[in-house]
């Protein structure tokens, strides 16, 4: 779960608290909420007297408004589950309850309701932070309500089963306690939020993650100052000092130098370097224009993209410059029309004829007036015209779906953190066979890539963190977990569910020693199904399992298997229902066949739950088809002849062989 507040519009005209109360709870739960493929399955309220949307909004208006100080007191918040997960509407009910506890706000108005989109559920809320009692605005954690939100939800996820988000601030320990996943500032510099929405429109590595990755270790390592600048300037960047700070010029944009990390502020290296000298070539600082670098895995259309969006830029600016002059054009004949005009006009002998001279003058004046109105909104329209035609270029997601929808999946499912390895010490990081893999040192870090390939590596050793970019490729992932074990022994494994239970099987597989609490049943569970198997090998004899007769009990036979190797406990059944849904998929069978064997298993085996359950099926098989689905079947192909065995038809290999392809199972 990833939980949002959104922020009052800096750009918008402000607006009174009436209507921001009004327009936020008829967006979130009004009567004509919805559209565009969303939406809305669940309405609700706390604290409010009245049971019609129209009477709690007035209700909640009504104390808004006793916060004169507070120009805005009603927040609105979003907490979204992931794709695969379907929440109830007592799921929702106990989310905001947690909420509203957790942020200290229990006996405050809220105004909530559940949204679906084609993709994930998401709960909005609109809070009103004036207390009902007291009449005055609270805030929660001293502005700092972020962390505490963050808080609620990993208490939501522990409560209710959901998986936890990799960024997630917070973790619960098995008792329920929590507590933060890494503690303050351990790995250093993270990206701003700024720069992360840059990278998120642009689809290119922002200018901080630049002077992270690449400026920070060179400044790390120079020995004096003409070095640090002779290093910086080989790769295009400057470093110059401003106020009593510094910046880093990567291209033509500026970042603090403090943003690379603390190393790399003006008093850190003037403590280790000595009083700041300047760059000899900082009296010419033209620096080479800055290369758009994809943030990911480069796409086969990024090329064609950033062409698209260079020459657009150019063409805007063109169209720009050329209607900026035909328009001042305009003025100037106008301006140089009307001049001569009043010459002509007045001009001339005017003796006696006072009265009808000021006459003149006024309407001259006034029709010369009316012509400038005129023109100054012909000239506004004509300018809107070009912004509407010639305006900002689309974003990199928008690009790409309007381009190759499967791209711009591929790009939405991208790993934004890659999934790691931590040990309990930091070890300089040094080059290591690792058979299929080659090392490239970077600095203070080594780069590990398949050997032959190119571009991304695989996975990167930081010296207490190896860093896994190809976390879906079980050759990556073991060769990682290889390091691991040369260097520490024992480690941590940090990632999505998906990747821990990989690592799961190849410790069992290997003998890995991986630290990692809720993952030990896991590995015990794999350890019992590897030695099953073998024995299973020895004698030549399947194991004796159970036939599924229908679909509905194939489901059974498949969850039950399921929710018996969840890594957490508690794992909530829709999540489980997703990875049956591709389980099922792995096993031949299609989207009808799966969509009924969940609608009927889980129903018969959840009766309490109150659920559409018709719709529920479908988004469970749109799930187990999507990009996140097919990155799960791809990992459980290889466990195709277990997953048969599940089902009773393990003999269907033979048949396979015979028919040339996988069957179609369908009762």
């Amino acid at each position: 779960m990833i939980v949002k507040k959104v922020p009052t519009s800096k750009v918008a005209a402000p607006k009174s608290k009436a209507h921001n109360v009004r327009a936020l709870a008829d967006y979130i739960a009004g009567p004509h909420t919805g559209g565009d493929g969303e939406t809305v399955e669940h309405r609700g309220a706390l604290n409010l007297l009245n049971i019609d949307h129209d009477g709690q909004v007035e209700e909640m208006i009504d104390l808004a408004e006793t916060a004169r100080r507070s120009p805005q007191p009603v927040q609105h918040w979003i907490m979204s589950w992931r794709e695969g997960e379907q929440p109830t509407p007592a799921q929702a009910n106990e989310a905001v309850a947690i909420f509203l506890d957790e942020m200290g706000l229990g006996r405050h108005q809220v105004i909530y309701a559940l949204h679906r989109d084609t993709k994930n559920c998401h709960l909005h809320l609109a809070v009103n932070r004036v207390d009902p009692e007291t009449e005055r605005v609270v805030t929660v954690n001293n502005g700092f309500d972020h962390e505490i939100a963050h808080r609620a939800i990993a208490r939501v996820q522990h409560l209710q089963g959901w998986q936890r988000e990799d960024r997630g601030l917070f973790v619960a320990r098995p008792d329920g306690e929590l507590e933060r996943s890494q503690p303050r500032g351990e790995h250093g510099r993270q990206l701003s939020s700024r720069a992360r929405d840059f990278e998120e429109r642009a689809g290119e590595r922002s200018a901080q993650r630049i002077a992270l990755e690449v400026a920070a270790p060179i400044i790390r390592e120079a020995g004096s100052w003409d070095e640090m600048h002779e290093a910086l300037g080989r790769e295009g960047f400057r470093f110059e000092r401003k106020g009593s700070g510094a910046i880093l010029w990567i291209g033509s944009e500026a970042v603090k130098a403090s943003s690379a990390g603390r190393e790399c502020s003006m008093s850190a290296l003037q403590k280790r370097l000595g009083e700041f000298s300047p760059s000899l070539s900082s009296l010419s600082p033209t620096l080479p224009e800055h290369v758009p670098q994809s943030i990911g895995p480069v796409s086969p259309v990024w090329d064609r993209y950033v062409e698209e969006r260079s020459r657009h830029g150019q063409e805007r600016v063109a169209e720009r410059e050329h209607t900026a002059q035909q328009q001042r054009d305009e003025w100037r004949c106008v301006l140089e029309r009307h001049r001569r005009e009043r010459a002509d006009i007045l001009g001339q002998s005017w003796m006696g004829r006072g009265e009808l001279l000021n006459a003149t003058r006024s309407i001259l004046a006034a029709r010369q007036a009316q012509e400038k109105a005129e023109l100054r909104d012909q000239q506004k329209v004509e300018r809107a015209d070009l912004q509407k035609e010639h305006g900002i270029f689309l974003i990199y997601r928008d690009w790409l779906a309007k381009t190759s929808p499967d791209l711009a999946d591929e790009w939405r499912y991208r790993e934004r953190r890659p999934a790691a390895i931590e040990g309990p010490t930091f070890e300089e990081p040094a080059p290591r066979d690792i058979r299929a893999f080659s090392a490239v040192v970077d600095g203070w870090q080594v780069h590990y890539h398949v050997t032959g390939e190119h571009g991304t590596p695989a996975f990167t050793d930081r010296g207490k963190v190896i860093d896994i970019r190809d976390c879906n490729r079980r050759e990556s992932v073991l060769a990682a977990l290889q390091l691991s074990a040369q260097k520490w022994g024992t480690f941590t494994v940090h990632g999505n569910e998906e990747f821990r239970r990989l690592c799961a099987e190849l410790a069992a597989e290997h003998g890995f020693k991986v630290a990692n609490p809720e993952l030990q049943q896991a590995i015990s569970v794999e350890r019992d199904h590897l030695e099953r198997d073998h024995l299973h090998a020895v004698h030549e004899r399947p194991p004796h399992r159970g036939v599924a007769t229908s679909l509905a009990e194939a489901y059974r036979l498949h969850f039950s298997e399921v929710s018996g190797q969840a890594i957490s406990g508690n794992a909530d059944p829709s999540r489980l229902d997703a990875e049956v849904a591709v389980r099922l998929r792995v096993t031949g069978h299609h989207r009808d066949a799966i969509a009924r064997a969940i609608r009927e298993g889980a129903a018969i085996q959840r009766p309490g739950e109150e659920r559409d359950w018709d719709t529920y099926a479908r988004r469970a098989v749109d799930f187990a088809f999507s990009v996140p689905g097919s990155q799960l079947a791809s990992h459980l192909a290889r466990q195709r002849e277990h997953l048969l065995m599940v089902e009773g038809r393990h003999l269907e290999r033979v048949l396979e062989s015979r028919l040339g392809g996988p069957l179609q199972f369908d009762r």
